[in-house]
């Protein structure tokens, strides 16, 4: 088979010389879907005039960091600056960096069954350094119950596994 190539401007054609139709899938809106998130993001941070910043929090024992790392790279895809240092931080540690990278905005990774305590100790060492104005949104395996707890309590949003599009 003869392979060509597509010149600039024109699409490209099959073997028959007949114009290949563009088919619309789940790729494209993914990447329309991210390029809005971008947009807003880069809209933000201009306004602020610093880059929007993002710390992934991955505390307590849980040793599972897939899902974090996804969303850290999900973020920094979609234009944020991103804080991750890693799995089994302290709450206070959490809170600290936040502080002192001066973050936007929280976002905690739970998969241990502990994310009641564990947002409660984060919302208590953020009070301690006057911190506690960041908005904080966590991930995980959360019933539904305490993901209404927890948003009664102040976390602005609670994904689970049923919100996996990740765009």
């Amino acid at each position: 088979p003869r392979v060509t190539r597509a010149r600039a401007g024109r699409r490209p054609r099959s073997p028959t010389r007949a114009a290949a139709a563009r088919v619309e899938g789940p790729a494209d809106a993914a990447a329309k879907s991210l390029a809005a998130a971008r947009a807003k993001v880069d809209a933000v941070s201009e306004t602020l005039g610093r880059r929007l910043k993002f710390l992934v929090g991955k505390p307590g024992l849980d040793g599972h960091s897939n899902g974090a790392e996804q969303i850290a790279v999900k973020g920094r895809d979609a234009g944020f600056e991103i804080v991750y240092e890693g799995i089994r931080l302290t709450p206070a540690r959490i809170a600290r960096a936040a502080q002192e990278e001066g973050v936007h905005l929280i976002g905690l990774s739970v998969l241990s069954g502990s994310h009641m305590e564990l947002v409660e100790d984060i919302c208590h060492e953020l009070k301690k350094i006057d911190a506690d104005d960041i908005p904080l949104v966590i991930g995980g395996i959360i019933p539904e119950e305490d993901a209404r707890r927890l948003r009664d309590k102040g976390v602005k949003a609670v994904f689970t596994p049923k919100d996996m599009d990740m765009n």
